[in-house]
């Protein structure tokens, strides 16, 4: 019933290559552990930023669905098989409590249809419905450790870890609310048959994941943005009513049926308040205050804003629906009102799910938008990088090589980058004269060859105040207008001592006469310059950031800034050897820790052999 309900949903979107709202375009196996394993980004200008841990899990779990598409399969298997694949993890996670089958059924298809999760569905919010799936699974590894596991408390401890390192994957808020629960419910509940096991847990449970997540950790910590706006961004905030019908985005607030459910629970049996759903409940609100309270300025730039609520409903849903367990009877089969109950529960969460994914949203199938074949392989050739302008609600992404694709948005980067893009999209969005001749010189400069204009966006005030900077090409598979930029340019140019006196003064070059590209790859440059006049500079169309490192024939020589935010060494007069490079060293070392970890998880996680006794 679930996976019908599921298919009948999203209908409009069945497909094996979703992209839209929330969502961008997911690479193919490759590329997702091409972009996880580099050290450096051709994206926002070039960072040298650790990629989300997400991409790592897609590309393990996209491998099994690679003769059906691999990662995009996955992802569309995960969004629109949310409901049923939620359903069977709340069953499974509720199998040790003392209830009926049909008690636990009804809890499962209940937690299927939270209005969170079906809302996350349609706006492409992974990071929610990931944690929709996995967060039934974890809150019952977390509570068999702080009951006591036994003998068998290593593979349990490991697999709890493993859950929650998927939590943080996709949600590093979800994480800190499962190893908060963990470590009050060790301090407040009375230790087990044996303390030491299960200190030894919670050890693990808590440092484990983090371990497994790198080098991503390292990243949360300077970034809090990530921690509360998640993978899939920033939300406006809900309105009250909409909070206590449990929906994030202003639908018909149906998951007030759960709440009104649980208080029934409780009335009927007191005792229900002395479930763990209590705490697990308490947990979520927690969740939802930090979210809503503490506005953080967004990664891709913009006004602080609060975070996506989906998560911690999804949390305090979770909790409702243990402390509505709670008060079923041990074993008892439902009476007839308690099931009539349970079915007007059901109706109401069904009605507000297809409210939430019968309203189509912006996810679609189809894929993301697509340059022209003939500009796609330029685009893979060269090297450089495409300038897509954004809207009000999108920002403007610069990515190389090809177009924004998931896990970009989540890569940080350098400090001015987020503004100087915002200031392109306004003088592109808005021509004029001096405004956007500067935009589209700086971003030639950048290393950029296309640029992407807004749906329904006219390039010809463009072109006529740039003619002998732009010209329009071929538009995108949706028919977005392109721009093609003529300036001489690439991933790395030779500048003449004339220009190079602008460079280092200015943000826009005015003049292209004698810049000569370089035949040469980011982010490891090694070039032979010839004999030349004094002042000539070699710039990369890389962000100035920590870790760039350059020599002249051997001999370290500083980083000077060009267009006041590029990379770019000064060449001699006579013939000599240039190195540019940025080191992931550190990087390559937490890479193999993050490998020691998955082998300690793998060896761990497998039960022992068991004899009757």
């Amino acid at each position: 019933m679930l996976t019908a309900f599921g298919l009948g949903s999203n209908a409009s979107r069945l497909g094996l290559d979703l992209a839209g709202g929330r969502l961008l375009p997911v690479g193919s196996l490759g590329e997702l552990w091409s972009t996880y394993l580099a050290g450096w980004h051709q994206t926002g200008g070039g960072t040298a930023s650790a990629a989300p841990a997400s991409l790592a899990v897609l590309g393990v779990l996209g491998a099994i669905f690679t003769p059906v598409g691999g990662p995009p399969a996955l992802v569309a298997v995960l969004l629109i098989g949310d409901a049923p694949l939620a359903g069977l993890s709340a069953y499974a996670a509720t199998s040790r409590l003392p209830v009926s089958r049909w008690a636990r059924a009804v809890a499962a298809v209940a937690y299927a249809l939270l209005p969170a999760a079906t809302a996350s569905v349609a706006q492409g919010r992974l990071d929610v419905v990931a944690v929709h799936i996995v967060l039934p699974l974890v809150i019952s590894g977390v509570a068999r450790l702080l009951g006591g596991t036994g003998a068998g408390w290593l593979p349990a401890s490991s697999i709890c870890a493993v859950g929650v390192a998927v939590l943080g994957a996709f949600s590093p808020l979800a994480q800190g609310l499962a190893v908060l629960g963990l470590v009050i419910g060790f301090v407040v509940l009375p230790p087990g048959n044996s303390l030491l096991k299960q200190i030894a847990s919670v050890v693990i449970v808590v440092v484990l994941p983090l371990v497994l997540l790198l080098p991503w950790p390292t990243v949360l910590v300077n970034q809090p943005a990530l921690f509360l706006h998640g993978l899939s961004g920033p939300a406006p905030a809900p309105a009250a009513a909409d909070l206590v019908g449990l929906d994030p985005v202003h639908v018909w607030p149906m998951g007030l049926a759960l709440l009104v459910a649980a208080v029934v629970a409780v009335v009927i049996r007191p005792r229900a308040l002395l479930s763990p759903g209590l705490g697990v409940l308490a947990l979520g609100v927690c969740g939802l205050a930090v979210v809503l309270l503490v506005p953080v300025k967004p990664l891709q730039g913009g006004a602080a804003s609060v975070g996506f609520t989906g998560v911690p409903l999804l949390v305090i849903s979770a909790g409702l629906l243990w402390i509505i367990l709670s008060a079923v009877p041990d074993g008892a089969v439902l009476p007839k009102l308690a099931m009539a109950g349970a079915v007007i529960l059901l109706v109401a969460l069904a009605s507000g799910a297809v409210l939430a994914a019968g309203r189509g949203g912006p996810l679609h199938t189809g894929g993301g938008d697509q340059l022209a074949k003939a500009q796609a392989d330029e685009l893979a050739r060269t090297g450089r990088s495409v300038l897509v302008v954004g809207t009000a609600d999108v920002p403007t992404r610069q990515t190389g090589g090809r177009l924004p694709q998931f896990g970009d948005d989540q890569l940080v980067l350098t400090a001015g980058t987020p503004d100087r893009l915002t200031a392109w999209q306004s003088a592109l969005r808005q021509p004029s004269s001096g405004a956007t001749r500067a935009a589209l010189s700086a971003a030639a400069a950048s290393g950029a060859l296309f640029v992407v204009l807004p749906a329904g966006q006219d390039p010809g005030p463009i072109v006529t105040l740039a003619p002998d900077l732009a010209v329009a090409v071929q538009p995108t598979v949706d028919g977005r207008a392109v721009l093609r930029l003529l300036a001489p340019s690439g991933q790395v140019v030779l500048v003449p001592p004339g220009i190079a006196k602008q460079a280092v003064t200015s943000s826009a070059p005015d003049s292209w006469s004698g810049v000569t590209p370089v035949d040469a790859a980011l982010p490891d440059v090694r070039v032979r310059v010839s004999d030349g006049i004094a002042g000539r500079l070699l710039v990369l169309s890389a962000e100035q950031e920590a870790g760039w490192r350059a020599t002249v024939d051997g001999k370290a020589q500083p980083i000077v800034p060009a267009w006041g935010h590029q990379v770019a060494v000064a060449l001699p007069e006579t013939s000599s050897e240039v190195s540019i490079e940025h080191p992931s060293t550190l990087r390559d070392v937490l890479l193999l820790v993050q490998v020691a970890a998955v082998l300690f998880a793998v060896l761990t996680s497998v039960p022992g052999s068991t004899r009757p006794r």
